[in-house]
């Protein structure tokens, strides 16, 4: 201040003005400057205030999605910023695409036919979910690459893990092999590879973290799949993309894998009976959370604690409840800004989580508004229940679940009331027996 008295006494008529405008924009400068710093030791001091509550991973897997705790491997996708996806169409000598002479105007164009129907709606979701803090980028090669071996006899789906994991890795190698004389795999962070419809021996859709080279780039995540109903007739395409993106940047599977759940086993079973899914198999966090199925999209906002993982949410987005009692106010998931997730660590891999839920974004379709609590427990590996929704007795838990003003949720000695429920969020107190 005293810097800009000694300005504004020594000027003259002429340049008053013009050093009273530079003064005013370096006062900005300041005033942008310590609202940053700010920024940074509120985060600081967030992150030290929730180090208790950011539970380790403790599975002893090594897959693609080792658990549900932190960190998230490394070699996974980034989840912000610009992520760069190859998307290949491969057909074979035993399946071969419609193409060609011979081909229809119809068929030619399946490849952006497929395209448009999938990737579109994944990408979208995506990048919601991560409040636009990540920027997806598809790259097709739209034709048709044959593949140098039949799929029945070297890359079609197996009866053990261990033969159909080597399968698809030569699949999605011979992809890559092939696609490199005309694509760039410089920046390329994920490959997806869609096999054509008649490649009937290719079942199931698997989310790989096997390492391919291409252009001087080593790509440690790829996708593999086979084109055809009913994903694309049931509108469930698009999640199934996400569900396994979700994969690749390093999120658990959420369903129970002991029950299963490959749309195309039974592929001579009637085609509507095919496609219902036993209840048992999203007995763990029912319809919440887009890696608990495919689903469409419907009370499919990602939880929290997800959202946390990738750094979707900040950590002063999250409070850590050690304390009791203790209220806090929770804003909609669904929407940017403001404290999104209560988490009160139980053990070294263990917690509860409470956010707030309202019918917006992909919520939209809910039957009830209020508090999501869960458990999540990071020594439980991808597909056994990382996360539970409710109780595991009875059905998949909906939107019944969600606490409701007055609402209590109680779990071994630990309590979660909602005080207050407006359209702003909720209120909810954490108290401990």
């Amino acid at each position: 201040m005293l810097l800009g008295v000694g300005l504004l006494n020594g000027c003259g008529p002429s340049g008053g003005s013009q050093q009273v405008v530079v003064l005013h924009e370096n006062v900005a400068d300041v005033r942008e400057r310590v609202n940053e710093l700010r920024e940074q030791v509120a985060e600081l001091t967030a992150h030290r205030e929730v180090a208790t509550c950011r539970l380790p991973n403790r599975t002893s897997e090594v897959y693609i999605n080792p658990g549900s705790g932190f960190p998230i491997n490394p070699a996974r996708i980034p989840a912000s910023g610009n992520v760069n996806v190859a998307v290949l169409f491969v057909d074979f000598p035993d399946a071969p695409a419609p193409q060609g002479e011979a081909a229809t105007a119809d068929e030619q164009n399946l490849t952006q036919e497929i395209f448009e129907n999938i990737i579109p709606d994944a990408e979208k979701y995506l990048e919601a979910m991560s409040y636009w803090t990540l920027d997806l980028t598809f790259r097709p090669l739209h034709r048709w690459l044959r593949m140098p071996h039949n799929v029945s006899s070297f890359y079609g789906d197996t009866d053990s893990n261990r033969g159909m994991s080597i399968s698809r890795s030569r699949l999605v190698e011979d992809a890559i092999g092939l696609a490199d004389p005309e694509f760039d795999f410089e920046d390329i962070d994920s490959v997806v590879v869609i096999a054509a419809p008649g490649a009937d021996s290719i079942k199931r859709v698997l989310a790989h973290g096997w390492s391919f080279n291409a252009d001087g780039q080593t790509i440690e995540n790829s996708i593999s799949l086979r084109y055809g109903d009913p994903y694309w007739a049931g509108g469930m395409a698009g999640g199934m993309i996400a569900h396994e993106l979700g994969h690749n940047l390093g999120l658990p599977d959420l369903y129970d894998k002991h029950v299963g759940f490959d749309f195309y086993s039974d592929s001579d079973s009637d085609s509507d009976s095919e496609w219902i899914l036993p209840y048992e198999v999203l007995r763990f966090v029912g319809a919440f959370g887009i890696m608990g199925g495919y689903g469409e999209f419907s009370n499919n906002e990602m939880f929290a604690w997800s959202r946390w993982r990738l750094g979707w949410l900040r950590d002063t987005q999250v409070a850590c409840i050690t304390s009791f009692p203790a209220s806090v106010w929770l804003t909609p998931l669904a929407i940017p800004g403001g404290r999104k997730a209560v988490v009160v660590p139980l053990t070294e891999t263990t917690a509860v989580v409470v956010e707030s839920r309202r019918k917006l974004g992909y919520d939209s379709d809910l039957r009830k508004e209020g508090a999501l609590v869960y458990k999540v427990d990071t020594s439980v590996p991808s597909g056994e229940g990382p996360i539970v929704v409710g109780s595991l007795f009875g059905s998949p838990p909906d939107s019944s679940v969600i606490l409701g003003p007055g609402g209590v949720w109680n779990w071994e000695g630990y309590f979660v009331t909602v005080k207050e429920a407006t359209p702003e969020g909720d209120l909810v107190e954490i108290t401990a027996q």
